[in-house]
């Protein structure tokens, strides 16, 4: 069973987000799992570092499309975006000195974060983007 399960709620109709969204439901599986199998906290911050990388490459997708169509909240959506990036780095600069490791409260709350941003504030993006294209 997965951690996080790609449903079609988190579905927002956007082909080139929905395969996005996939794909950052599934690195978070892997982070859980190695979580889960006790692996090396080395191993486990290199999938948080691939998240982090990955998920800055989805929100300038997100950011670039927002932009094009004139989205009229972009700036809110931005700084949800701008928000879970500035963590995401500090929580990386904590693992790479040593004073925090991946937690399961950690991945809960990644796992909230995600549900969350894909059924709220994504799904009406992707309703207004639909309605532009």
């Amino acid at each position: 069973m997965a951690f996080i399960d790609f449903t079609q709620k988190n579905m927002i109709n956007i082909p080139e987000i929905d395969d996005q969204h996939r794909n950052l439901f599934a690195i978070l599986n892997k982070m859980h799992a190695a979580t889960s199998e006790g692996m090396e906290q080395s191993a486990i911050v290199e999938i948080f570092n691939d998240l982090i990388r990955y998920t800055v490459e989805h929100f300038e997708t997100e950011e670039i499309q927002m932009k094009q169509y004139d989205y009229p909240k972009y700036a809110a959506h931005k700084k949800e975006h701008d928000d879970l990036t500035n963590q995401a780095i500090e929580l990386q600069k904590l693992f790479y000195d040593g004073s925090a490791t991946v937690t399961f409260e950690l991945l809960d709350f990644l796992h909230q974060w995600l549900n969350d941003h894909t059924m709220g504030t994504d799904t009406e993006m992707g309703e207004f983007l639909c309605e532009q294209q």
